[in-house]
């Protein structure tokens, strides 16, 4: 069986926390007020706060809508969730997806 090596590409990346103050939140989002962060600029800003846990979140590819401390990115494999704790990275391309925390140390490593 033939073998593969991830090519060497420097990405950028944020950890996730819950909380943030740049994100496009209004001042009824009750996470407002708990900022600990300003995300970075390539973070597209939340869209869409889902308030009704019945809601089916399916943001586009390339959006990200908030539920709770929770982060709905829209990516071109689907939806994808970034929770408190996990990385949300820019792709090579710009795309964004969440990586879980040992995941992503397992694959990263500072430039």
């Amino acid at each position: 069986m033939p073998k593969f090596r991830k090519k060497p590409v420097v990405i950028e990346a944020v950890k996730w926390n819950g909380y943030s103050n740049n994100l496009g939140l209004t001042n009824g989002d009750p996470m407002a007020d708990g900022a600990r962060y300003d995300m970075p600029a390539w973070m597209p800003p939340v869209s869409k706060v889902v308030t009704d846990q019945k809601y089916p979140a399916h943001p586009a590819p390339g959006e990200v809508w908030r539920d709770g401390e929770c982060l709905w990115i829209g990516t071109l494999e689907g939806n994808m969730v970034a929770s408190p704790g996990d990385w949300i990275i820019q792709g090579v391309k710009g795309e964004l997806y969440p990586c879980k925390p040992d995941i992503f140390a397992a694959t990263y490593e500072a430039a």
